[in-house]
């Protein structure tokens, strides 16, 4: 009897070793716990009459548990590295997306490799154009006349470095020369580019040596010619300032202004002469604009303009 019921145990067991090779160890648990208790039942029914037989059932039964248990820790122990089998394709895909993506970056490093020998290549041609031109530029700078600084211009034109650089651009040396003596001379100004200066009018506002309706020629006058007769207009006026202080109504202490006492110099000037005393008084006022860089003449526009007073040009 023992022999059978061992024989039946062993065939249990072996029957249960094809599934537990390929179940999950929690269905191996549900799957074992449910053949021992069929297994039991079926023992129960057969020797549940005689107490010895009982006890021998239960002591094999109690075996084969602790066997079934053996197997399944070892069974836990050697899978506890493998995974199941969702994670497992989860895992694969992104393998592949992954694999995708290597290869994507692996021809895109290829690509910018070839890009970066062409610039490379580039490189180091400018690189010799470089030296080249530098080592060229170097053997013309000891053999050539060194360049001008044309900035230095800026300080004697009106307008200061702006405008200079503004007249400088895409100018040659040559170029740049004549603009500069335009400058000294006047020839750049808008002044000195007009045949007939046009006429102010008769306003009591305006000065009256300028008040005339027609138009006055131009007779281009050079920074000289202003200067000598900016020089010679103070010379007189101290004069006549002199000259009216020796007379009666001088007691007064009233001074003339230097607008009003211009339109008298021109006036003993060219005494039978009104259009000429009108051409020199607006080329005088032209030349005044065109070379205000120079402070002699600054000095006098900004008294006429009465700017400041005519005690400043005596102190000065």
């Amino acid at each position: 009897m023992n022999t059978e019921e061992t024989n039946k145990s062993s065939m249990a067991t072996t029957d249960l070793s094809p599934e537990i090779k390929y179940m999950h160890i929690e269905d191996l648990k549900t799957s074992f716990i449910g053949k021992t208790s069929e297994y039991i039942n079926t023992m129960l029914n057969t020797v549940l009459d005689d107490p010895v037989l009982l006890r021998v059932a239960i002591r094999r039964c109690r075996l084969d548990c602790a066997e079934a248990e053996r197997r399944i820790n070892k069974l836990k122990e050697d899978n506890k590295e493998y995974i199941p089998k969702n994670e497992y394709v989860a895992l694969q895909q992104t393998y592949d997306e992954l694999v995708k993506t290597s290869e994507q970056l692996k021809q895109n490093f290829r690509n910018a490799k070839v890009e970066y020998n062409a610039l490379k290549e580039a490189l180091e041609y400018l690189i010799k154009d470089r030296d080249k031109y530098f080592t060229l530029c170097e053997t013309y700078r000891a053999t050539l006349t060194p360049r001008p600084k044309w900035e230095r211009c800026a300080s004697i034109i009106e307008g200061g470095i702006e405008r200079w650089n503004e007249l400088a651009i895409g100018k040659t040396s040559n170029e740049l020369v004549d603009i500069l003596l335009n400058e000294i001379i006047g020839g750049n100004d808008i002044y000195n580019n007009v045949v007939n200066f046009i006429g102010l009018g008769l306003d009591p506002k305006i000065p009256k040596f300028l008040q005339t309706t027609s138009n006055i020629r131009n007779r281009h006058f050079m920074q000289r010619d202003v200067s000598l007769l900016i020089e010679d207009i103070w010379k007189q006026k101290l004069e006549y300032d002199f000259e009216q202080k020796s007379t009666t109504a001088s007691k007064q202490n009233i001074k003339i202004s230097l607008v009003d006492f211009v339109h008298i110099y021109f006036q003993r000037r060219f005494p039978d002469d009104e259009l000429l005393q009108l051409e020199w008084g607006y080329n005088l006022v032209a030349g005044c604009r065109r070379f205000k860089s120079s402070s002699e003449i600054s000095n006098f526009w900004s008294v006429l303009l009465g700017q400041v007073s005519i005690l400043y040009h005596k102190y000065s």
